[in-house]
């Protein structure tokens, strides 16, 4: 006499709520954010002399020349960390949350390092709104990664 195994009913793919599509949309354009970001930061990396004395004041040149270490290292930070955040957030990874985190911190002492140094009266406008974008994206991945951490909806592996 042969044993009946019982096996599982196999359970066909629910379909992705409006939520999950919105967080894999919002992770997409994420990633293009940071990919973006990262040109331009290389970018300001490759011009030469003349090139960015055309774009800037005297005032501005100097604000950009004696920027500390610690700041571009920040700057730094913020990108990778959001880069990889968003490709964590678009995996629904866990880690997603402790990336964004980093990346907030990084945004925190740039703008601290503006403050303190009057970047934002110098460079006027553009870096203020530059700014103000970053640290509002920054501030909406890491809630949105914090809110599908909550709820489950990233898994640990």
């Amino acid at each position: 006499m042969t044993d009946l195994i019982l096996t599982e009913e196999l359970e066909l793919p629910a379909t992705k709520s409006p939520r999950d599509r919105w967080l894999g949309i919002m992770a997409s354009m994420a990633v293009a954010w940071y990919i973006f970001s990262l040109m331009v930061f290389v970018a300001m990396l490759s011009l030469n002399t003349n090139s960015i004395s055309s774009l800037y004041t005297a005032e501005q040149l100097s604000y950009l020349t004696v920027t500390p270490f610690w700041t571009k290292f920040a700057h730094v930070v913020s990108i990778f960390s959001g880069l990889i955040g968003s490709a964590y957030l678009l995996l629904r990874r866990q880690n997603a949350y402790y990336w964004f985190a980093a990346c907030l911190v990084a945004l925190m002492l740039i703008k601290l390092d503006a403050s303190l140094r009057g970047g934002f009266e110098i460079m006027g406008a553009s870096l203020m709104g530059i700014s103000l974008t970053e640290f509002l994206i920054g501030i909406y991945l890491f809630w949105a990664a914090y809110s599908a951490k909550r709820q489950g909806e990233l898994s640990t592996t």
